[in-house]
């Protein structure tokens, strides 16, 4: 069973009982333990394949958050030769380590 979301102008393929590091934002605090995406693009399982136009009514997939941190650093660097110009940049994106604990289907049975 899985189910693709969108999230920050991102598409993300969830697994059931699979573990994923996803940029957050700032949109939660360090006390909230479990997040729930709505905007669900598509839900399959064995039985059959819900396609959504553009989202599922009533699809929801809720993840738990285990851990909240900074991603991998990415840097960047302005050069203008003959100038003496340098500058260096660098950022660490704000992300989350999380669980698919459920994916649901509004009238799935």
């Amino acid at each position: 069973m899985f189910a693709v979301i969108s999230h920050n102008g991102n598409q993300h393929r969830f697994v059931l009982d699979k573990e994923y590091d996803l940029d957050l934002g700032k949109e939660i605090s360090e006390t909230e333990k479990k997040i729930v995406f709505s905007d669900v693009l598509l839900f399959s399982n064995d039985k059959n394949t819900v396609v959504g136009e553009p989202n599922i009514k009533g699809a929801s997939v809720e993840a738990e958050i285990l851990k909240i941190g900074l991603g991998e650093k990415t840097s960047s660097l302005k050069f203008h030769s003959k100038k003496r110009y340098t500058r260096h940049l660098g950022h660490r994106q704000a992300s989350a380590r999380i669980k698919i604990v459920k994916i649901a289907l509004k009238n799935e049975k």
